[in-house]
C-alpha cells in the first residue's frame, strides 16, 4: 500500500514538472498577445509610412512637372531675342553683335538642357533609394561633403525628405543634378571642405547639425534633418 502510494506520488510530481502551470501559460500567451500587437502595429506604421512617401512623391514630380510647362514659352522668348539681335541696328558693330548672339544662344541651350534634365528628374523620382549612412544624421553631412569633393550629386535627389516637407533651400542641395555647370561649381565649393561643428542636437526624430562651409569653410549654418522610418534625410537649410 504505502508503495503504491509512493508510485502515486511521483506521478504527480513528474506530471507537474513536465506540464505548465497555469500562471506560466497566462504568462506566455500574454507575450505571444503583445508580440502579434506589435507586428501590427510595426504593419500599419510600414503602411502610413508608404502612403506619405508616395504623397511626398506626387507632390515633388508635379512641382517640376509645373516647371517643365513653363519652358515652351521660356523658349519662346529666347528664340524670339535671338530674332530680335539678328535684326539690324544702326551704331552696333559686328562683334557687339556676335558676342550678344553667343550670349542668347547660350541661354536658349540652357533652357533646353534644364528640360531635358527636368525630364529626368522626375523619372527619377519614381524610385527611392535609401542608403546605410542615413542611420545617422552626422553621416548625411559627411556623405555631402566627400560627395561634394568627387563633384558626384547624383544621390543627392535621396537625401530629401521623403514626404516632400522640406524646404525650399534644401531642394537647391537635393536637385543639384539639374544645376548648371556653373552653379554645380559653386555648389561644389561650398560644401567640398565642410565640417561639422561639435555634436548633433537631436531630438526625437528631428536633428540640427551645425556646419562649418564655403571655400575657406569660415561660414556656419545649421542644417535641418528629419528621421522616416528610421533613416535620416534633410528638411531644412
Amino acid at each position: 500500500m504505502k508503495t503504491n502510494y509512493i508510485l502515486a506520488l511521483l506521478t504527480i510530481l513528474t506530471l507537474n514538472s513536465c506540464g505548465k502551470s497555469e500562471k506560466e501559460i497566462k504568462i506566455e500567451k500574454e507575450k505571444l498577445e503583445l508580440k502579434a500587437e506589435n507586428e501590427r502595429k510595426k504593419i500599419e506604421l510600414e503602411k502610413i509610412h508608404e502612403q506619405k512617401v508616395n504623397v511626398g512623391k506626387r507632390k515633388k514630380i508635379t512641382e517640376l512637372t509645373m516647371q517643365l510647362q513653363r519652358l515652351p514659352e521660356a523658349i519662346k522668348k529666347a528664340q524670339e531675342n535671338i530674332e530680335k539681335i539678328n535684326k539690324f541696328q544702326i551704331g552696333r558693330s559686328q562683334s557687339t553683335k556676335d558676342k550678344q548672339l553667343k550670349k542668347a544662344y547660350k541661354q536658349l541651350s540652357e533652357i533646353r538642357n534644364y528640360g531635358e534634365k527636368l525630364k529626368n528628374e522626375i523619372a527619377q523620382l519614381e524610385y527611392l533609394k535609401t542608403f546605410e549612412f542615413q542611420k545617422d544624421p552626422e553621416s548625411v553631412m559627411k556623405y555631402i561633403f566627400e560627395s561634394a569633393k568627387k563633384g558626384d550629386f547624383s544621390n543627392f535627389r535621396n537625401l530629401c525628405d521623403p514626404y516632400g516637407e522640406n524646404d525650399s533651400d534644401v531642394n537647391s542641395i537635393c536637385y543639384a543634378e539639374m544645376l548648371s555647370k556653373e552653379r554645380k561649381k559653386e555648389l561644389q565649393d561650398s560644401f567640398k571642405n565642410g565640417r561639422i561643428i561639435g555634436k548633433p542636437v537631436i531630438k526625437d526624430n528631428i536633428a540640427e547639425i551645425e556646419f562649418a562651409y564655403g571655400v575657406s569653410s569660415n561660414r556656419l549654418e545649421k542644417m535641418g534633418m528629419v528621421k522616416r522610418n528610421g533613416l535620416w534625410y534633410l528638411s531644412g537649410f
